[in-house]
């Protein structure tokens, strides 16, 4: 595997072709927008600093034609938003390859993926996530990136599951900290973005729009705000148990990912969890409420959550309560047009049938 196509000049996107292109692989960066992808095709290439040292990584191709960017690849990476994940199939499935491995990082959209390939007449390709981002890292100009931390433990899963272990053996090169589990389900209740995100920045809303700057993770996570991060995680770890997934806590999860460090898991909350996080000390705070923390986190997030406990019969009022009052404060209808059962084509599905789905494919 030696040629990578990366669609997404975002964040992710930018970090992980630096990345590999530093290690030696051939990466097609692709995007959609020309005023993002301008200042990137300018220089051939973008600035990195961070845990990779610094300098300027010199991309192969840079483009915002996805023919053109995947032809010839080995591996399509979507490290791109989850509300873009299903244009993103759109384009790319009339140029795809029946052996080419289409992956998601971070991959959180459950049978999202593999239902839009099926839909544009593409079952072959392979689909395979990963439970959250390979980095932790920030744009800071056009063509510049930071990258604090590579993620020491990626849950990774194919669809259907039983193709798991034979996906992880061909992506590990490419993502050597690929920690193979059974099903996308268990990718995707570890999406602890979607409880520490959506009410963190609920509760600092004010600081947000009245242009305060502020660190989001070390000063808007304080001790009450951290306490109601806990009871979203109370609730997450209770409904993926519910269909046969165990999950670590938070602060297990952040510490064998590298996010948090023995003070942090030792202390067991949200709020020492955040503030023994080194790699998210210096991140700022969003300028605007219209911002992925709600955009992505709750109709990706929290709505598939709630959702799936409502097959399970299980009550998450914390979290429906987080999905009701950003959607009161943006006038946006997560519920109704997020990952709900519908979109998800699981309505009428019982817990056992969903494990099923997981295991088998369609």
């Amino acid at each position: 595997m030696r040629r990578i196509a990366v669609m997404g000049a975002g964040n992710g996107g930018c970090a992980a072709a630096a990345d590999l292109t530093l290690r030696g692989y051939e990466v097609a960066l692709w995007g959609r927008s020309p005023s993002t992808l301008e200042p990137l095709a300018t220089r051939g290439g973008i600035d990195y600093e961070g845990v990779l040292g610094e300098g300027f990584a010199q991309i192969a191709r840079i483009t915002n034609d996805p023919a053109r960017a995947i032809d010839g690849a080995d591996a399509v990476l979507i490290l791109a938003p989850a509300q873009a994940h299903e244009d993103i199939v759109s384009l790319t499935a009339p140029h795809l390859a029946d052996d080419q491995i289409l992956m998601a990082a971070p991959g959180q959209t459950l049978t999202l993926l593999p239902a839009a390939l099926r839909r544009c007449g593409r079952a072959k390709p392979v689909v395979c996530v990963s439970s959250t981002l390979p980095y932790i890292c920030r744009k800071l100009a056009a063509d510049r990136v930071r990258i604090s931390k590579v993620s020491a433990r990626l849950r990774f899963s194919a669809f259907p599951g039983k193709r798991t272990d034979e996906l992880a053996e061909r992506m590990r090169p490419l993502l050597p900290s690929i920690y193979p589990v059974p099903t996308l389900l268990d990718t995707a209740f570890p999406y602890t973005n979607a409880i520490h995100h959506p009410p963190a920045f609920l509760c600092n809303i004010g600081r947000v729009e009245s242009g305060v700057e502020y660190m989001h993770y070390y000063e808007g996570i304080t001790p009450s705000v951290g306490a109601l991060i806990d009871r979203l995680d109370e609730e997450r770890v209770a409904l993926a148990a519910a269909f046969g997934v165990r999950v670590d806590k938070l602060s297990e999860h952040f510490f064998h990912m590298g996010y948090t460090d023995e003070n942090g898991r030792a202390g067991g909350t949200a709020y020492h969890v955040f503030h023994n996080s080194a790699p998210n000390r210096w991140i700022r705070a969003p300028s605007t409420v219209d911002h992925r923390f709600f955009n992505e986190d709750i109709p990706f997030g929290l709505v598939p959550f709630t959702e799936l406990a409502r097959i399970a019969g299980l009550s998450m009022p914390v979290s429906d309560a987080v999905v009701t009052i950003a959607s009161a404060i943006t006038g946006k209808h997560y519920r109704q047009n997020g990952l709900n059962l519908a979109k998800l084509g699981l309505e009428g599905c019982t817990t056992a049938e969903v494990q099923r789905l997981f295991e088998n494919g369609f």
